[in-house]
C-alpha cells in the first residue's frame, strides 16, 4: 500500500468523521479539510441550511480560513480533501486558489464539476489545471450520505402523517376561457394572491355543496359544481404569519346563471376585489403554490375535454 494513498485514506476519515457532525447540525453531511506540506490548515462543513446562503459549502469555508491563515488567495502547495466531488461553485473556486490537489470521496453524478458532468479542474481551456484522486473511502462517503437523505425522507413522510390538516374545498370556474377568483392581500406580509373561491366545510355540507356555497359568498356567482371532477391535494400555505397545512378537494365548475360584470362582495378585509383571470395567465398567476397549480392545470384540462364532448 503506497504511503500515498494511506496519507489520503487518513485525511478522508477526518472529513468523515467531520461529516458525521454536519449530518448532527441537520446539514447535508460533507466535509472538506485542507491539508499543506506542514499538516492541516483548515476544515469547514455544510452551513447552508444553518445559515441560509447558497454559500454554504464545506469547500468555500475551508478555502477561505485557510486563506486568511496564510494571508494568502494563492493555495498552490495545498491538498482539499471533500467527501463528496465539488460542484461547479466550488470547483470554481479551487481553480481560483491555484490548488495542487484534490481528493474527493463519493461521486456526484447530479451535480459533479470535477469529472461527473464537468471537467473544471483540468479544462485546458482555463489558467491552472488541478491533479485530481476520486473514490477515496467512496462507499462510506455514499453510505453517509444516503442514509442522510434516507432519514429526511422517513422524517417527512412522519410528519405528514401527524399534521392535522385543515379539511376545505374549493371550485375552479370556467366561463369563456377565464377562472374566477378574488383578489388578496395577506395581512401580515402583504404578499398579494389571486384566490380560487373555496374555503372549510360546514357540518352536514357534502364538499360540492361548500363549494358552491363559498363561491357564491366570495364572488357573488352561483355555480354548478362537476362532482366528478374532485382533486384532492394536501399542502402547506403560509398565511397570516402561520403554515397551515390544508387538505383540499378542488373541483370544475361553471355559472349557473348568466354571466354579469363582477360586482363588490362584503367579505374578509383580506378580500380585495372579484375578477375573472385568463386561462393563459394561470401558470404565472398560481406560481405562488405547486399544488393549487397543478390542480388548476389539471382541471382546465378537464374543461377542455368536457367542452370537446359537447
Amino acid at each position: 500500500m503506497s504511503s500515498l494513498f494511506q496519507q489520503d485514506s487518513y485525511w478522508m476519515r477526518k472529513a468523515l468523521n467531520l461529516a458525521h457532525k454536519a449530518a448532527d447540525k441537520g446539514e447535508v453531511p460533507i466535509a472538506a479539510l485542507l491539508v499543506g506540506p506542514d499538516g492541516l490548515i483548515s476544515w469547514a462543513i455544510n452551513t447552508r441550511e444553518r445559515q441560509q446562503t447558497p454559500l454554504g459549502h464545506a469547500e468555500l469555508f475551508a478555502l477561505h480560513k485557510a486563506s486568511q491563515k496564510k494571508q494568502s488567495w494563492r493555495l498552490s502547495d495545498c491538498t482539499l480533501y471533500v467527501t463528496l466531488e465539488p460542484c461547479v461553485m466550488c470547483a470554481g473556486a479551487i481553480q481560483q486558489a491555484r490548488l495542487k490537489r484534490v481528493v474527493y470521496g463519493a461521486s456526484d453524478p447530479k451535480g459533479g464539476a470535477v469529472q461527473s458532468l464537468y471537467h473544471v479542474l483540468n479544462d485546458p481551456r482555463l489558467n491552472h489545471q488541478v491533479e485530481v484522486t476520486s473514490g477515496v473511502l467512496a462507499e462510506d462517503c455514499a453510505a453517509l450520505l444516503q442514509g442522510f437523505f434516507q432519514d429526511r425522507r422517513e422524517e417527512k413522510k412522519t410528519e405528514k402523517s401527524e399534521k392535522i390538516y385543515r379539511e376545505r374545498t374549493s371550485v375552479v370556474v370556467v366561463h369563456k376561457n377565464q377562472i374566477l377568483g378574488f383578489h388578496a392581500i395577506d395581512p401580515t406580509s402583504k404578499a398579494p394572491y389571486f384566490f380560487l373561491p373555496g374555503g372549510a366545510i360546514e357540518p352536514g355540507e357534502s364538499l360540492p355543496e361548500a363549494a358552491a356555497r363559498e363561491c357564491l359568498e366570495e364572488t357573488g356567482y352561483k355555480v354548478r359544481v362537476l362532482e366528478d371532477t374532485a382533486f384532492e391535494r394536501k399542502y402547506d400555505f403560509p398565511w397570516n404569519g402561520k403554515i397551515h397545512a390544508c387538505r383540499t378537494v378542488f373541483y370544475l365548475a361553471v355559472l349557473d346563471q348568466e354571466w354579469t360584470p363582477p360586482h363588490n362582495v362584503q367579505d374578509a378585509d383580506y378580500h380585495k376585489g372579484v375578477a375573472w383571470m385568463s386561462t393563459k395567465e394561470a401558470a404565472q398567476v398560481f406560481s405562488y403554490n405547486k399544488d393549487i397549480l397543478w390542480a388548476v392545470q389539471k382541471l382546465l384540462k378537464t374543461a377542455q375535454k368536457k367542452s370537446a364532448l359537447r
